[in-house]
């Protein structure tokens, strides 16, 4: 099941990644070269004008969300990766003191730890619910898309994270070590 769930949020990253990139790429298109070359060309040679300006209105109108999306979609990318580097225990760590542990000592900072961040993915859960029923019906200032969908990451990745926490929690104290 985890493997499921771990394909489906690798999907929805690799998604909001590539969409994240065409806007951007929509967006330094028309900046530089419709609003920058064209528009020279346009100035010197008349004939080029009407092209131009089709330029500038199609590329005009999908640019101003071109702006605000990609930062929007970026809080996507980096919670749903914080879900598969904590999948993947490829999370940063400084480990060298719990390696020094003995083994029942480093359990229970292990178990600390995860307690700590349970108790703060919790409340994240929780304030980020509250935030989506406050805010989220409000839309972005450059498109008619409600905030509500951007924001539904930070509960998403919390259940996902907290659910990655339990198996960890499952294999680390409840699961006997396989004999060599």
């Amino acid at each position: 099941m985890f493997r499921l769930i771990d394909r489906v949020v690798e999907g929805i990253a690799v998604f909001a990644f590539a969409v994240s990139s065409i806007f951007i790429c929509i967006n330094v298109i028309n900046r530089y070269l419709v609003l920058g070359a064209m528009r020279e060309l346009s100035r010197t040679y008349e004939s080029f004008a009407p092209v131009y300006l089709f330029f500038r209105e199609w590329l005009g109108a999908i640019s101003v969300t071109a702006d605000e999306v990609p930062g929007f979609l970026l809080v996507w990318v980096a919670f749903l990766g914080a879900y598969l580097a904590l999948r993947r225990e490829g999370h940063i760590s400084f480990d060298l003191l719990l390696d020094a542990l003995p083994p029942r000592a480093r359990k229970v900072v292990i178990a600390i730890n995860m307690a700590l961040l349970g108790l703060f993915l919790s409340v994240l859960l929780g304030h980020s619910i509250r935030m989506i029923r406050v805010a989220g019906r409000t839309e972005i200032e450059t498109a008619e898309i409600a905030q509500g969908w951007f924001m539904l990451i930070m509960p998403l990745a919390s259940l996902l994270l907290i659910v990655a926490m339990a198996r960890r929690i499952q294999e680390t104290f409840f699961t006997k070590p396989e004999a060599d």
